[in-house]
């Protein structure tokens, strides 16, 4: 038995990282206090990668940015806001939530994307990662989720992998409480779910990997980015663009 998605454990910061030993339409899981500065120009340092992996990487970054005010800045220097690295030995990924990026040492990554054997969720994983970057935590978390789980199937993974159960219960298995993060409506289809197989379903349905953004996705970073779709909010939002991109 194994989960669809690796279950990549939280190290002490990062979100997604392995360990080293642990509104109705609107839906997502968010901690407000992680959430970047409205209108914020983030620079994002590409690192130790192909242009290949870069395209990659922005394209899929690319898919937040309609959908919040704010502005990725792409940069080669190793000084950006969050810095992301390739890994190509893991097919795994991590980055740190939101502004927590700015307590990670400067000489280091803020987030990195497993690069082992590229596939359609890789571009999932991209963005995936980059909403933690942007403040989301996982929404197979959800305090309203609705997923009928075999915890014993996932202490079994688990401890498969020398992991404890105290590290099952805090990925996957403990729900966040209402009083710690801002929610809207679950979202099984959001791109911050993990899939399942079946056989840690007790009803034996699998929850598939989601590749890419869903709707519930847009709207909710929307509600907590609001773009300005004023006449001058537009014409700053096209001046501004226009300068990132020189």
């Amino acid at each position: 038995m194994a989960l669809t998605v690796s279950t990549r454990i939280p190290a002490q910061h990062p979100l997604d990282a392995p360990t080293p030993g642990l509104n109705r339409n609107k839906r997502g899981v968010v901690s407000p206090e992680k959430m970047w500065p409205q209108h914020s120009v983030l620079k994002i340092s590409l690192l130790d990668m192909t242009d290949e992996q870069k395209a990659l990487i922005k394209d899929n970054i690319n898919k937040w940015a309609p959908h919040t005010n704010l502005y990725f800045k792409f940069i080669d220097s190793p000084n950006g806001d969050i810095r992301i690295a390739a890994d190509n030995n893991t097919n795994a990924g991590w980055s740190w939530q939101g502004t927590s990026a700015k307590k990670a040492p400067a000489s280091e990554p803020t987030m990195s994307i497993g690069f082992a054997t590229p596939s359609i969720y890789t571009a999932g994983k991209i963005q995936h990662e980059f909403g933690h970057a942007l403040g989301l935590r996982h929404e197979h978390k959800h305090p309203d989720r609705q997923l009928d789980i075999n915890k014993e199937k996932i202490y079994e993974d688990y401890k498969s992998r020398d992991k404890t159960r105290r590290q099952a219960d805090h990925d996957i298995i403990d729900p966040f409480h209402h009083n710690d993060v801002k929610v809207s409506a679950y979202d099984r289809a959001s791109i911050m779910h993990y899939g399942y197989s079946k056989e840690v379903m007790n009803d034996g349905h699998a929850i598939f990997t989601n590749t890419q953004l869903s709707d519930g996705d847009k709207q909710f970073i929307r509600s907590l980015y609001p773009p300005d779709n004023s006449p001058l909010g537009k014409l700053l939002n096209t001046a501004i663009r226009s300068l990132i991109n020189t």
